[in-house]
């Protein structure tokens, strides 16, 4: 310390005290005394007055009076020093370096000298005490100190002792090798503070150990962490392994914000492998009940073993499977750790939250079936298709669902879903393809037998005549129609669902009875404003104007002032471009085919991959024309639907026909056109006049049931017959709100609350209840939170956990609660300081709900 500072501090400490002690034992200072002004302060000299006689000087000093005592060598023990007792009121001076050091800290703690006298290589960086100073608070003591000193070293932020040891873990050079340290943990060792982490260590998890190591450390955390969950069912052989007492709470706290870290959990998903490989977790779990697994999320091979364990669970409770005790257990899995796909991709979580996925909607397809155990009987050919517009439908949707995902999941190469798949296409296949066909087809044999219609429900053929054209007879007015070819209804439903779900877009879903045979050429051709349809040379007519292509579509629109043009075409224009078009026609029809296209074309296997897309292109295409375009009065609509399964057909899914008769002009698996046809027995046939608009003579046939005619060129993806998956053809209508207040078409989260008023938490583990405050809809979406204890400073004291909401029962029930279990980290809590219960969205980190809460565990240690 320079002159000049000794003389400002000194002269403000004989300002403030009646007696100062100096300590210089080295004598460092001993030539600037003399050049010091010490304001008329009396200076003693220990080493030249007796103890004795500097003691009775200062006591016989004046009131106002001041002493410096220059303590130019040792301080006596406490039984020999004379001036004990003077020594017990008077202040402390000291200007060496360390004492330096705490001044420029802002530390007026003389007992810490010593401490930063041990410290001095850490130091002796001006670069290091610049950062250190970041840190600092008057009120720090020795391990305040050393803990700033380690996060200094890691380049933290803070010094949060989990932060510190979740930097150290992160710091890990190879992180399948828990055994060897990270680089910076030497420098603990170089700069005096690893012994003092040792302390620290078993002082927050009660760890401690004769030769301590990080690797042990890790063992420890992570074998706490994972068996506070098992309800006391840890096994055996890791029982030796869990930390007491605060040290699992506090282990629960530091793992879940390791966890929580976007730019750290990556080391734990690596580290957590390798301490699980290290403990052999595999040859330990396997007698421990999968149910109590269940709230566990330390190890990734538990989740291997709770999806496997739910998976028989599924198979061997069939259609008696609980729904929403399987669809509960996926949900809280993927609101876990990993299989949260809001975290990174050092882990297979997509593969995991695409298992869980695939098997709710087993779980899902099975419950179904097993609510039509009797069968599908109707008595009208209405109740029947109404009933495939609000309920039978998701078979096909959620068999179309389960085979997306577990698709996804083989990618990943794992045959978890490999038993389950098998059993799906049974129950999908004969538990409901086969039975919905039987049941339907005397339905089908009628219409096609005498009328084709359905009350109530508007046949394909009038779709412009009933729903475009008194739209584009006024004058003002437009229409914009997206055809997408093969597009059946229960995607139209999933595309329904997507569109209500964004702000200010509304759409409704409507069917439309298709033409039969359900084929490309006469569907599209029924679409298009028209007198007559006719059947020639293989291709539909038109008004006499062929109807293949859409230069040939456009020009039969073009003559009711409208136009055509592909979607991809339209997605390419700019919005200049493309408000020019449509403005430029009353009637645009917009022709989108990527699921025929796919399917029909040789990549069947690929038929459920091209309805996502479908989906999302549309989805994509109506936003677009809606807003950027300025287009209005916008359809949907599809020229058939199709038939679809995995499974190869076998020998009983080949029609009885043997041979096409005479006079067929075209002939696929699911149809025959022709002329003079005849009839037979395995076959519906009539003229196409009854089942279209099409007036001249010509005849046709489709296989009863989902038979194929031949298997030629693939046998999967099917349309052309008459099954209520070929035939229901949705309609949608889809309007764009830009009213400023169209509050009821804006979609937004699903509120929710804390039930409750107790906001005192006693004990180290607290349950919450949560509740949403009404139903997931069109317009409420479902919403995933975070929920966490927090101090006044932001900072979670306790673990955090996450739900999600998205319950559909219409009046408030059970299944709108959650109920989240926080732990408390074990440390000592202020009574004064101000903690919340703060509830984040898992995906925006808007905070939902803040409560404050009052943390009072001395009552909990009343009974311990």
């Amino acid at each position: 310390m320079d002159t000049d500072r000794i003389q400002v501090a000194l002269s403000r400490f004989l300002a403030e005290n009646k007696v100062v002690f100096w300590s210089d034992p080295e004598r460092e200072f001993e030539d600037v005394l003399s050049s010091l002004d010490v304001g008329g302060a009396t200076v003693i000299r220990v080493s030249r007055s007796p103890a004795l006689e500097a003691k009775l000087a200062i006591a016989a000093g004046a009131a106002d009076s001041r002493f410096l005592v220059y303590e130019d060598q040792s301080r006596p023990e406490p039984a020999d020093d004379w001036l004990l007792d003077i020594r017990l009121y008077a202040k402390g001076f000291a200007a060496d370096r360390s004492t330096h050091i705490l001044e420029d800290l802002g530390l007026h703690t003389p007992a810490l000298r010593d401490h930063i006298a041990q410290r001095a290589k850490f130091f002796a960086s001006r670069e290091r005490l610049t950062r250190f100073k970041r840190f600092v608070s008057p009120k720090d003591n020795e391990v305040d100190i050393d803990r700033k000193i380690m996060a200094n070293l890691l380049r933290l932020d803070n010094a949060d002792f989990f932060g510190i040891v979740i930097a150290i873990f992160d710091a890990f050079p190879d992180q399948s090798d828990i055994s060897r340290p990270p680089e910076v943990f030497s420098e603990f060792a170089k700069y005096d503070v690893e012994e003092s982490f040792w302390r620290q260590v078993d002082a927050v998890f009660g760890f401690a150990d004769p030769r301590p190591s990080l690797g042990n450390l890790l063992i420890r955390l992570l074998v706490t962490d994972f068996t506070r969950k098992l309800n006391g069912k840890t096994p055996k052989a890791l029982e030796h392994l869990k930390l007491r007492g605060q040290g699992t709470s506090n282990t629960a706290v530091c793992v879940a914000q390791w966890q929580d870290s976007h730019a750290r959990h990556s080391s734990f998903d690596r580290l957590s492998d390798a301490v699980s490989n290290a403990i052999k977790l595999g040859d330990h779990v396997g007698s421990v009940d999968p149910e109590y697994l269940e709230d566990t999320r330390t190890f990734s091979l538990i989740e291997r073993r709770l999806a496997s364990g739910l998976r028989n669970r599924i198979i061997d409770t069939d259609t008696a499977v609980d729904v929403e005790e399987v669809a509960s257990l996926c949900r809280r899995r993927k609101d876990g750790y990993w299989a949260n796909e809001s975290l990174g991709d050092t882990a297979p979580r997509k593969a995991y939250a695409r298992t869980y996925d695939a098997l709710e909607y087993a779980a899902r397809l099975f419950s179904l079936r097993g609510a039509y155990a009797s069968g599908f009987s109707f008595e009208t050919v209405e109740e029947f298709w109404q009933a495939y517009e609000t309920d039978l439908y998701r078979f096909d949707q959620l068999y179309r669902h389960f085979c997306e995902a577990a698709d996804q999941v083989e990618r990943q190469g794992w045959d978890i879903l490999k038993t389950l798949r098998q059993k799906v296409e049974d129950v999908y296949g004969n538990g409901y393809v086969a039975k919905l066909a039987t049941a339907w087809g005397p339905f089908a044999a009628e219409m096609i037998s005498s009328k084709w219609q359905i009350s109530g429900v508007p046949r394909q053929s009038r779709f412009y005549e009933k729903r475009i054209a008194p739209i584009v007879q006024e004058d003002d007015k437009r229409a914009i129609v997206i055809i997408s070819d093969a597009f059946r209804f229960e995607a139209a439903k999933e595309l329904a669902d997507q569109i209500n779900s964004r702000d200010r877009m509304e759409a409704k879903l409507t069917t439309q009875l298709g033409v039969l045979p359900s084929f490309t050429a006469l569907g599209m051709a029924s679409l298009l404003p028209h007198k007559d349809l006719a059947f020639s040379g293989g291709v539909v007519t038109v008004d006499g104007k062929s109807s293949s292509g859409m230069k040939n579509r456009g020009e039969i629109l073009a003559k009711h002032g409208g136009g055509v043009i592909g979607a991809e075409e339209l997605h390419a224009m700019s919005v200049d471009e493309g408000r020019r078009f449509l403005r430029s026609n009353k009637v645009v029809y917009v022709y989108h085919n990527h699921i025929d296209k796919t399917a029909d074309g040789g990549d069947e296997e690929k038929a459920f991959d091209a309805v996502r897309r479908t989906i999302n292109d549309i989805t994509s295409l109506a936003i677009r024309i809606l807003g950027s375009l300025n287009g209005t009065n916008l359809f949907v609509t599809a020229d058939h639907g199709f038939l679809y399964q995995e499974s190869p057909p076998t020998s009983v899914d080949k029609n009885a026909v043997e041979d096409k008769p005479e006079g067929v002009v075209l002939a696929k698996k699911r149809y025959y056109v022709g002329a003079k046809l005849g009839s037979h027995p395995g076959a519906w046939s009539a003229p196409l006049s009854r089942t279209s608009d099409v007036r001249d003579d010509t005849e046709f046939w489709v296989p009863k049931g989902t038979s194929r005619f031949h298997f030629m060129g693939g046998a999967r993806f099917l349309h052309g017959g008459a099954m209520l998956q070929e035939i229901c053809v949705p309609v949608l209508r889809i309007a764009y709100s830009k009213d400023k207040d169209a509050n009821d078409v804006k979609s937004r989260p699903v509120q929710i609350t804390v039930l409750g008023a107790n906001n005192r938490i006693t004990t180290p583990r607290r349950s919450f209840d949560l509740m949403q405050t009404e139903p997931v809809s069109d317009r409420v979406r479902p919403m995933s939170v975070t929920v966490a204890i927090v101090g006044s400073d932001g900072r979670p004291v306790s673990d955090i956990q996450k739900v999600t909401f998205d319950s559909k029962t219409p009046t408030m029930s059970e299944d709108w609660k959650q109920t989240v279990r926080l732990t408390l980290a074990g440390t000592a809590f202020d009574k004064s300081q101000r903690f919340f219960l703060v509830v984040r969205n898992a995906e925006t980190k808007v905070q939902e709900l803040s409560q404050h809460v009052i943390i009072d565990l001395a009552i909990a240690r009343d009974f311990d």
